[in-house]
């Protein structure tokens, strides 16, 4: 028996299930490499595909999308570059499920039929089951055992997540396996199964403490489930029962989370609706939570209160509460003439926080220098723009938010800077707010990334240099100044705002009572982006200047950042990412959003308002510029080609 066959025995015998897939990632690992030393390619090959099988993302909501790296149901768990030898760069994709063969499903099959660990088990039947290459991933008995195998696994993560505890997760592992389960069997319209499953979800949904931990995730997860496949559990389960839970939950949950209570809100929203049932009761409720929102925000001096009590009024008017709207009106048009104004920053449901915590240092831990840098520029922790287009004209639809009230944006000085009248300038504000929601939580979670890949040392000041060396920031651009040509590299400007990004971060953490010095760097590196942008420019043909005319004289001037964002919109041409210009205009320009070019320029920042997330937030925008690689069209001008 080789060491492949013991620890596949050892994982039959052992009692892993989906919190020890790091530990069986990484012991596969060692398997690997002991048969690649060997010699034995052929049984690393093998010991590798298994490797994968716990690392492959498995689920309903995955479509056939190749060039993605996704089959459906089945993804990718890291994606990044790969440079070929001819210097051209491709998607890279790990485990890359596109490139399994007809054979690799069946070693699948062989395993799924092997194994006992009812864990590991389910892990390669979910393989053979999306895959549906062999003859027996097409066949109901072998759908049946999955579905009972998934669906005892889950109630085993129940058991597990009852137990309590500071890191227990299983309350997201028990919701997963039990949704794949139901998958299973509402595909195949397996019965008894569906009816059990469905039967169990509304038991587990009513006899859940709703003062414990994981209630936002149980509550809205199961009702949600049995909400979209509405036509058959209702004709299973007593809905109104589910909307009286969720209502209980909500209560709770304004107590400490009251973003969670609405969201319980929305969710029966959303049931009564398709009950054709009257929701004026609960947009009510809805509405009561956003005016709690609004008086705890105007007591921090908070700036979101006057949003708060703009979507409560709009709401008392959808329902046409005339003494509500009476009153709301007179308290948001308190508090729009309030000047103390702030940022808002809304705490995550910890399970979240704890699981998205979890991947990160999983993440890291399986990176070298380069996948960490990779890893800023397909920016992960960031929605793509389309889906954030979609949330926002839904969030619009739901909040009656096109009302006769504009809309508009004030500066923390009380000043009036923009305002939202037309029915498109609303649309573009509503975007922007479900923009900023996005980048909150997207940057919090790479503020962590970074902090964490600086403490397993694998990002640095020397590593970064190397990277950016190898860009075209370290290309010559002869520049003719008075007649004189001077050579100059985006990447001299750029060295000593890096550099000191680390020297700060090397000194905080050998004394934790070390004030930092984000300001010289903020001021630095936000003004090196613009700077990056006019290079950017140059270099594909785009006009860097404008001309005026003064009188009878022509007058030349420089493009201001909004002039140079718009010469590489997607009107241009250009090839620039989309998702990188919408950033960098959030980021530096956009005046609903944070418009730190301006505020530097300006100096309108006070000291306690420059943080270690702006600098993060630089160093990105930076890092995905460097991406870019400029090929030379003949009788053309040069553009810029994405590198993803």
């Amino acid at each position: 028996m080789n060491a492949l066959a013991q620890y596949l025995k050892k994982i039959d015998e052992s009692s892993y299930d989906c919190e020890d897939v790091r530990v069986i990632n990484s012991e596969f690992q060692k398997i690997c490499k002991f048969f690649f030393e060997e010699g034995k390619h052929d049984i690393a090959a093998i010991a590798d595909l298994d490797r994968q099988v716990f690392s492959v993302q498995k689920s309903f909501d995955k479509k056939n999308d190749n060039e993605k790296g996704i089959i459906k149901g089945l993804s990718w768990q890291m994606s990044g570059i790969q440079t070929l030898e001819d210097g051209s760069q491709i998607p890279l994709y790990w485990p890359d499920v596109t490139k399994y063969t007809q054979q690799d499903f069946e070693y699948f099959e062989k395993r799924y039929n092997e194994c006992k660990n009812l864990y590991a088990k389910t892990e390669y039947g979910l393989m053979v089951y999306f895959g549906q290459k062999t003859t027996t991933s097409k066949r109901n008995d072998f759908k049946r055992q999955l579905c009972n195998e998934l669906f005892q696994l889950s109630k085993d993560y129940h058991t597990k997540a009852d137990k309590g505890g500071e890191k227990n997760h299983y309350v997201i592992h028990f919701f997963h396996s039990l949704r794949m389960a139901f998958g299973v069997a509402e595909k195949s319209n397996l019965e008894p199964e569906l009816t059990n499953i469905i039967k169990y979800i509304f038991k587990t949904h009513q006899d859940w403490d709703v003062t414990r931990e994981g209630t936002l995730r149980i509550l809205l997860d199961l009702s949600g489930l049995l909400s979209d496949y509405f036509g058959l559990s209702n004709k299973l389960i007593d809905f109104q029962k589910i909307l009286d839970k969720n209502l209980e939950g909500a209560k709770e949950l304004e107590k400490t989370y009251a973003w969670g209570a609405m969201y319980a809100i929305d969710r029966n929203i959303t049931i009564e609706q398709k009950r054709n049932k009257p929701v004026v009761y609960l947009l009510n409720c809805k509405a009561k939570l956003y005016e709690k929102l609004a008086t705890d925000a105007e007591s921090k001096a908070n700036l979101a209160c006057v949003n708060f009590a703009e979507n409560a009024l709009r709401i008392y008017q959808q329902i046409k509460l005339t003494d509500d709207i009476s009153r709301l009106e007179k308290y948001y048009a308190e508090l729009r003439g309030k000047f103390r104004l702030s940022v808002i920053k809304q705490g995550l449901p910890k399970e979240y926080a704890d699981n998205m915590n979890e991947r990160i240092l999983k993440t890291v831990a399986e990176n070298d220098e380069k996948g960490i840098i990779h890893h800023f520029i397909t920016s992960p922790w960031y929605d793509k723009i389309q889906n954030i287009k979609d949330r926002s004209i839904e969030l619009s639809s739901q909040t009656v938010l096109l009302s006769m009230l504009p809309t508009s944006i004030m500066d923390k000085f009380g000043n009036t800077v923009d305002v939202f009248y037309t029915d498109e300038e609303k649309e573009k504000f509503n975007f922007w707010n479900s923009y900023t929601f996005n980048f909150q939580v997207g940057t919090q979670t790479m503020h962590r990334f970074f902090i964490e890949a600086y403490k397993a040392k694998k990002i640095d000041y020397a590593s970064v240099l190397f990277y950016l060396e190898g860009t075209w920031f370290n290309e010559v651009i002869v520049r003719n100044y008075h007649g004189q040509k001077v050579d100059v590299k985006p990447i001299d400007t750029l060295k000593p705002g890096l550099k000191r990004v680390f020297e700060e971060l090397d000194k905080f953490f050998a004394d934790n009572n070390y004030q930092c010095d984000f300001v010289t760097i903020t001021d630095s590196l936000t003004l090196k982006v613009e700077g990056l942008l006019r290079y950017f420019c140059e270099k594909i043909g785009v006009a860097t200047f404008k001309t005026r005319q003064k009188g009878s004289d022509k007058l030349v001037m420089e493009k201001l950042l909004d002039d140079l964002l718009a010469g590489i919109s997607p009107e241009q041409k250009t090839n620039f990412d989309e998702e990188d210009r919408i950033l960098i205009k959030y980021v530096l320009a956009e005046k609903a959003g944070l418009n730190l070019r301006n505020a530097v320029a300006h100096s309108l920042m006070d000291v306690f308002e420059y943080s270690f997330e702006h600098i993060v937030i630089l160093f990105c925008i930076i890092i995905k510029l460097s991406k870019y690689k400029f090929i030379e069209i003949k009788g053309e001008n040069n553009n810029g080609n994405s590198s993803e």
